[in-house]
């Protein structure tokens, strides 16, 4: 057998104790001692690989704890024991990089349009010349119909766009689609504009932001879907831009991966320290290592590594299921993280979550940026998720937690991501998530109305007694 074959051999089988491993999350008791009866069976062992058999880490990927690897032993000889440890260690040597592998995805730098998707249109090309500014599509004044946008708003190409019509808030769609789960998030940001949920007043508020707050569709930015990592550089610009002149980003993914160059813009425009993040989602999204520099399940982990953001300043909700690992949440408590299982909402209550989360932001950074995940949801409210999670919050216990934070907080951009509509053949996950972003927007206006009263709903929405 070659090297080759030998290598992707024992890939194969990391591969699979991988898989195994994800429901592993017990962990060996700590100082955990083989028993004495064991000890002439570990006699012919190195000092390395007594140190492997007692690492609950290192042992975890072959869906083992040094207690289950207690019971393996005690079938073997001592040969037959050094020859199994050996082997462990074998496989976890083959995993690593080596010398010869492929450690970057091949590009031709030699291409006349290796960077032609990105280069802005500039204005001079222009067919009519005007005056910078947001411009309507619409055909019709009381009917939509025409060219989709955002809430009905108008088309601004251009920062000088958002600049000259002092946009409060722009709608941007990122249509990036490479990472983990279910993929079709490349066709949300087409599908939300299509979808109804962004427009009106809601009974809860009686407020309609799109008559309170200038609003504007800045369209789709440009992404490489063969390249995650050829695409944060340029998003984050775009996005930087958005902020810089005041307008709030709200930015429909596109999957979890955008979280690191989204909330990387507004840190650049703010400044280090000076935004807090709110995170809705069942994955923490902050794994100790992956075999990609940028994906969704290290994307928020990357800002927290890079110091972009400090832990105490992030606020997780609605984590659960396999992949909330005990390992990452000890390891983001330990870095000052504020996050909120599911199995504390189960144990407490909503309500009481929602107070948490709620004074955790308002003591935290002044500029607050929400991520918004649709697998927070449940399924049965967000069946088109990328990456679904059984036994989440409903939409009735989310909407109004994202009203409040941007109706008492200063929030300076928003993101939705991971819808993915191939998903859905139904109405649902897309028409759930424009309302949760009319929601925000809802809060923004209230804001912008002085209407900050914790909890504030409009006495005509709850009731009709004298």
């Amino acid at each position: 057998m070659s090297a080759t074959s030998r290598r992707l051999g024992a890939l194969a089988v990391c591969a699979a104790a991988l898989t195994l491993a994800l429901s592993a999350q017990a962990a060996a008791p700590s100082g955990f001692e083989y028993p004495a009866a064991l000890a002439p069976k570990l006699a012919g062992l190195s000092p390395q690989e007594l140190d492997f058999i007692k690492d609950a880490k290192r042992l975890e990927p072959f869906g083992l704890t040094p207690e289950r690897l207690s019971f393996e032993l005690a079938k073997r000889d001592p040969a037959a024991v050094k020859a199994y440890v050996a082997s462990l260690l074998a496989v976890v040597e083959e995993s690593k990089f080596h010398d010869g592998d492929m450690s970057e995805i091949p590009l031709n730098p030699a291409a006349m349009s290796f960077n032609g998707p990105t280069v802005l249109r500039p204005p001079i090309m222009d067919t009519t010349q005007r005056e910078p500014g947001p411009f309507s599509l619409q055909r019709y004044l009381h009917q939509r119909t025409g060219v989709p946008t955002y809430a009905n708003a108008p088309v601004a190409i251009r920062k000088e766009d958002l600049a000259a019509g002092q946009v409060e808030v722009a709608f941007v769609g990122v249509p990036l689609d490479m990472s983990s789960g279910y993929r079709d998030a490349k066709h949300a940001p087409t599908t939300l504009r299509l979808a109804d949920g962004l427009l009106g007043s809601e009974v809860d508020t009686l407020v309609d932001p799109s008559l309170v707050l200038r609003l504007a569709d800045y369209g789709n930015l440009a992404v490489d879907n063969m390249s995650s990592e050829r695409t944060i550089e340029h998003v984050r610009a775009m996005i930087g831009d958005m902020a810089a002149v005041g307008a709030a980003p709200f930015i429909i993914g596109g999957d979890r991966t955008l979280s690191y160059p989204d909330i990387a813009a507004i840190v650049d425009v703010y400044g280090k320290g000076k935004v807090g993040v709110v995170a809705f989602g069942a994955h923490a999204d902050a794994a100790a290592e992956h075999d990609h520099e940028i994906a969704d399940s290290i994307a928020l982990g990357r800002l927290l590594k890079e110091g972009l953001i400090e832990g105490g300043s992030l606020v997780q909700i609605g984590l659960r299921g396999p992949q909330a690992r005990a390992d990452d949440l000890l390891r983001l408590r330990d870095l000052g993280v504020r996050y909120h299982t599911m199995a504390e909402v189960e144990q407490d209550g909503w309500e009481a979550v929602m107070s948490r989360t709620l004074k955790e932001v308002r003591n935290g950074p002044e500029n607050i940026f929400i991520s918004f995940d649709i697998s927070v949801l449940d399924p049965a409210d967000a069946p088109g998720a990328g990456r679904p999670v059984a036994n989440g919050p409903t939409l009735r216990e989310v909407v109004p937690l994202v009203r409040r934070l941007c109706a008492e907080t200063k929030v300076v951009g928003f993101e939705m991501l991971d819808v993915a509509p191939i998903l859905d053949p139904t109405y649902k996950t897309a028409l759930n998530a424009n309302h949760v972003m009319h929601a925000c927007l809802t809060g923004i206006a209230m804001r912008k109305q002085g209407l900050t009263k914790p909890g504030y709903l409009n006495p005509l929405s709850v009731s009709s007694r004298r």
